[in-house]
């Protein structure tokens, strides 16, 4: 027999997000005589004579934490083949045939004969004055066969002797809560005690239709009796569509006292698992006799989890009042916001049991962490041209789900991860995320920023039109300003691009130049500004010497860029300060080195040469300063 184990009854408002059933028949769950002793039996009982009628591929194991099922895990049996069981829910009718026997037990609690019969019987002896396991029972006839002749059916016949005299003969346990009425699909479906009712259209997880709640079978015996019972379902008018019984592990057991928990949560996966700081586990300490005197029930604590620091129990006293069989107590998990690992808490109960003695049970639960609220993912901050049609999103992790969303915008609210919205102005969306049960919250927001509520683009420059000299450096500068999202600057000359700075600096050619300061921003908005220089030769150049000799080189006293100055008056003198030449418009009777109005050297250009030495003349541009120097005239 197995021992620790204990009776748990599962009334859960909902559940989480669950993954698949799992089924198997692999060794070492091939055989009736494991699944039995090593999975099914609980405390309390001793079996034998363990035997399986029915195709091998309609009896194994089943893992449903990771399911809706509503059990961990346990022994499932089927009219069929139990990789029907397996979701996701995608078939209206999954079904094996096996063209296998029905079972006369079965046939009198149904509307039509059975078939493919699958039975698991063996002999027990209970310890206690009951016996009892937690069940589901499902099937793909749900919905549209119900009250119609295909009735599938289970029972759990008992044989035995009765405590209140007599002999059960193959008694049916397997009955609807508070009734005598066997569970089938016409007597549990969505119009008749639908409170134990479960529809599993579209589910992920689990194959059949509908399923159960779970269930308890249960059953008053004589403690150290032989008893047989006969696990037994069956098709009904046909051998098509499956159903299925799932019997959770090692709750078949016979106990002295029973402890039933109950979740207030309705976040919770199971009966076993209290969420930090998110409901309750109500647990229900239930004697098998009226105690005379008022009695404290005595209880031991061990597991990870610290009580006073992850959990508490209230009261901390468990007293049964005389009178009465049992005391309801409270385990309450504490959220302390720090993200850890999942601990257990394990409350054992030192039981004396009126046929078998010491008799221990204990509660194994699950303390599940609660990671803090956090923001996962979210839409990203943009820029629009114009209103368009956005979809916004914020995706927390952590906290209990579900996660409540507030959005404040404009004066609008809205409910929802996600929302759809047209946006005519730029728009901040603030959403405030809550969790279901801790009430953690965290608050973010979204900038829509619409270019037609910016200034214009608008592109300014200082000085427009330059008048340069040759060779000088001019900065020039832009300023930008206005526009929506990333603005785009440049210069550009006769159309290339010259720089993407506001500034440059430009080096003065002689002629005329055009700059455009050009700006555009995301949405195509521009603005431009011309820019005009004109450069001009601003210095002329008087050479030191030159060589009147008639060779072709250097023959004129030639005063280069001197023609850019209309009208200036030229003179030179020897060194006793006689003038040998003079002119009043030097520069454009000299515009080229060799023009007869340059001075060539002799007196007056026509008079007889002027001596080799040095000479000395005075230069007066209009309205400038006039310049003098000196210049050597030699002719070999």
């Amino acid at each position: 027999m197995k021992k620790g184990l204990i009776i748990i009854v599962l009334a859960l408002c909902g559940f989480l997000a669950k993954a698949q059933l799992i089924t198997t028949n692999a060794a070492p769950f091939n055989t009736p005589a494991y699944l039995v002793n090593d999975v099914l039996l609980g405390q309390g009982i001793v079996a034998s004579n363990i035997s399986f009628t029915g195709t091998p591929n309609a009896i194994g194991f089943f893992n449903g934490v990771n399911s809706n099922i509503g059990l961990d895990s346990g022994i499932v049996i089927t009219s069929g083949d139990i990789i029907n069981a397996v979701g996701p829910n995608n078939q209206g009718g999954a079904g094996t045939v096996n063209n296998a026997l029905g079972f006369p037990l079965l046939d009198a609690l149904t509307t039509q004969p059975t078939n493919d019969a699958s039975i698991l019987q063996f002999d027990f002896v209970p310890e206690s004055d009951t016996a009892s396991f937690r069940f589901v029972f499902g099937s793909e006839e749900y919905p549209e066969f119900v009250n119609s002749s295909f009735n599938d059916v289970f029972a759990f016949f008992i044989s035995g002797p009765n405590p209140a005299g007599g002999m059960y003969v193959d008694q049916n346990v397997a009955l609807i809560p508070g009734t005598t009425t066997p569970v089938t699909i016409d007597n549990v479906n969505i119009g008749v005690n639908n409170q134990f009712y479960v529809d599993n259209t579209g589910g992920t997880s689990v194959q059949y239709d509908a399923f159960t709640t779970p269930m308890l079978a249960i059953a008053n015996v004589i403690c150290n009796q032989t008893y047989t019972i006969k696990i037994a379902i069956a098709d009904a008018g046909d051998f098509s569509y499956d159903s299925g019984v799932f019997l959770e592990a090692a709750s078949f057991s016979s106990n002295g006292a029973t402890l039933t928990s109950v979740s207030t949560s309705a976040f919770a996966e199971n009966d076993t698992t209290i969420l930090e700081g998110c409901g309750d586990a109500l647990i229900t300490v239930k004697l098998n006799r009226v105690t005379p005197n008022d009695s404290i029930v005595p209880y031991t604590l061990s597991g990870t989890a610290t009580v006073g620091v992850d959990y508490v129990i209230t009261p901390s006293s468990l007293l049964i009042p005389a009178g009465q069989d049992s005391v309801i107590f409270t385990v309450t998990g504490l959220w302390d916001g720090i993200d850890e690992p999942n601990e257990s808490v394990i409350i054992e109960f030192p039981f004396q049991d009126a046929c078998a003695g010491f008799q221990p049970v204990k509660i194994n639960l699950l303390l599940r962490d609660i990671d803090s609220l956090k923001l996962g993912n979210k839409s990203p901050d943009q820029t629009l041209c114009g209103p368009q049609d956005l979809y916004l999103y914020f995706q927390p992790t952590g906290g209990v789900a579900p996660i409540t969303f507030n959005w404040n915008y404009n004066g609008n609210t809205h409910t929802g991860f996600d929302l759809y919205d047209t946006p005519a102005t730029s728009t901040t969306y603030v959403v405030t995320m809550t969790d279901a049960c801790i009430g953690l919250t965290i608050v973010d927001s979204i900038r829509i920023e619409l270019l037609s509520d910016v200034n214009p683009l608008e592109v300014n420059v200082p000085v427009t039109d330059y008048q340069l000299c040759d060779g000088d450096k001019q900065v020039l500068t832009a300023n930008v300003s206005g526009g929506g999202g990333a603005v785009t600057f440049g210069w550009y000359q006769n159309g290339d691009l010259v720089s993407d700075s506001t500034t440059i600096v430009y080096d003065a050619v002689e002629g005329n130049e055009t700059f455009l300061a050009l700006a555009f921003d995301e949405c195509g908005s521009s603005d431009s500004v011309e820019i005009t220089i004109s450069t001009e030769i601003c210095e002329f150049e008087v050479p030191n010497v030159f060589t009147p000799n008639m060779d072709g080189m250097n023959d004129y006293f030639y005063i280069e860029n001197l023609d850019k100055f209309p009208n200036t008056e030229v003179y030179i003198f020897n060194r006793w300060g006689n003038t040998v030449f003079s002119s009043s418009n030097y520069g454009q009777e000299c515009s080229a080195n060799g023009d007869t109005g340059c001075w060539n050297g002799k007196v007056n250009n026509t008079g007889s040469d002027c001596a080799e030495g040095t000479y000395y003349y005075i230069i007066r541009p209009p309205g400038e300063e006039e310049r003098k120097g000196s210049i050597n005239l030699f002719r070999n």
